[in-house]
């Protein structure tokens, strides 16, 4: 899925934990930091949980003499039993080793050490607080508990007196909580990661939904736990559509960021969404004819061009579309919050530029494979880029393939249809300067002033039909003027 629709469908179930601290939905993955913790090569999970009271002072309970390690003051802890979720584990530690119960947990960091068996242990630590005077229960592994003052604790591992210092400096600032409540707190949005793929004629892949027909949607879908938004990507496409680009279009391993699209809640999809829009570079002939739909997601695909899918998509959808594609031609990631105005309705310019000779300004194109209209002598045009005005794109576009400077721009009435208008503007500007003054930019092959006359025996696209009246007219207008 991508900027065209929001996400729509569920995302996986975050696993065996649910959330720490409060609020709907899970805060921290703890199955993601386990899955690091044993490629990090972590032989063990271990829990603890530091119990303050209202005093700041903070509960600790011996090993029994008959204990391993007897003697030793620690928090409540231990480790996690079988396939037991990690907050879950340290509510049980906690119930067994003091009798406390019911209380809310919030993690706040861990400890890594190595065990009396040499193994490499990762301490997932939480923190609670209780009342002053709170009832303790210990088990028959403890003898005997106090609550202690952080600066004045008595025998204790160096691991865990760090701990519990740490979070004593910490509950000193204001506002601080520990992650785990504090991630409660905040905003989270689903995040999603989709690739914008294209034809060798530049046109985009879109598919319908299965669930909303009026939707079509990038290849693509939601983060799951543990994934990246271009791992994300990559995966979705290829469920989606039945092809690894990944090994079969090398350039979409450069991880080309093409815009991030941030949308508020809304009635439809009531979390805030962050999507990451990556080049999922060009599909040839062969490749299209290998596509694959899952029919449970969508039921058809369709390359389209940016005028095309103007008429499949709600304004603002498209309006989305129309900004990922201009940051993708530009090669500048783009950062997006809403869509264009309604009235910002163009894309790309063509410009005429005549002389008071009656020549026009022409562009010997490259002749190169997938770009428009190779070999041709062709009036000064390109891409919109950023939030130009249509003068803007003109007078850069002018500058930067002829080297001149133009003004007095003025639309051309009845733009012809062929140049995908709306999305084309028209423009015309006459330019007194001398031929000598022109300089051909770093696209084309040449660029001269050519006279109206000869135009039709030059190979140009067959929309120049329809504009040399216009020209000759303006021409002619310009000179009784004069």
């Amino acid at each position: 899925m991508g900027p065209a629709e929001r996400p729509h469908r569920n995302p996986r179930s975050a696993g065996r934990d649910g959330p720490t601290g409060t609020g709907a939905g899970p805060v921290i993955d703890f199955d993601v930091l386990t899955a690091l913790a044993a490629r990090e090569g972590i032989e063990r999970i271990g829990v603890g949980v530091i119990v303050r009271d209202h005093s700041g002072r903070v509960l600790l309970i011996c090993r029994a003499a008959h204990d391993v390690l007897p003697g030793l003051w620690e928090y409540p802890g231990g480790g996690r039993e079988g396939d037991e979720a990690v907050e879950a584990g340290a509510a049980r530690e906690l119930a067994e080793e003091t009798g406390l119960t019911g209380l809310p947990l919030e993690y706040a960091r861990s400890l890594d050490y190595t065990n009396q068996n040499g193994r490499r242990v990762r301490q997932f630590v939480f923190t609670t607080a209780v009342a002053d005077g709170t009832a303790v229960t210990l088990s028959e592994e403890h003898d005997a508990h106090q609550w202690a003052e952080p600066d004045e604790l008595p025998h204790t591992s160096d691991g865990q007196r760090e701990v519990i210092q740490w979070l004593t400096r910490r509950l000193s600032l204001p506002n601080w909580r520990p992650v785990g409540g504090y991630l409660s707190t905040i905003a989270r949005p689903t995040t999603y990661g989709c690739l914008l793929v294209t034809d060798r004629q530049g046109r985009v892949i879109g598919m319908r939904s299965t669930v909303d027909p009026a939707a079509w949607d990038f290849p693509g879908g939601n983060v799951e736990h543990g994934e990246t938004p271009f791992d994300a990507a990559l995966r979705e496409a290829q469920e989606e559509l039945g092809l690894d680009l990944a090994a079969e279009n090398p350039q979409v391993l450069r991880r080309r960021l093409v815009a991030v699209i941030h949308a508020q809640a809304d009635t439809y999809f009531p979390v805030p969404t962050c999507g990451y829009v990556f080049d999922g570079g060009t599909l040839t002939a062969e490749q299209q004819a290998r596509i694959r739909l899952d029919p449970a997601e969508h039921t058809e695909f369709r390359f389209e061009t940016t005028h095309d899918w103007r008429s499949r998509m709600t304004p603002a959808h498209y309006q989305w579309l129309r900004q990922v594609l201009r940051a993708h031609r530009s090669g500048r990631p783009l950062y997006l919050e809403r869509p264009a105005r309604a009235d910002d309705d163009f894309e790309g310019v063509l410009v005429f530029v005549t002389d008071p000779a009656g020549r026009l300004l022409m562009h010997l194109r490259d002749d190169l494979p997938g770009m428009a209209w190779p070999g041709y002598w062709t009036p000064i045009g390109g891409w919109r880029e950023g939030d130009e005005s249509a003068e803007e794109s003109a007078v850069r576009e002018v500058r930067e393939e002829a080297g001149i400077e133009i003004t007095g721009l003025r639309a051309l009435p009845d733009p012809h249809h062929d140049l995908g208008l709306p999305l084309t503007r028209v423009l015309h500007a006459v330019w007194h300067g001398p031929e000598t003054e022109l300089r051909l930019g770093d696209e084309g092959r040449a660029v001269r002033m050519v006279p109206l006359t000869e135009l039709p025996g030059l190979k140009v696209p067959p929309y120049m039909a329809h504009y040399l009246p216009q020209l000759a007219a303006a021409h002619q207008s310009e000179g009784v003027n004069q």
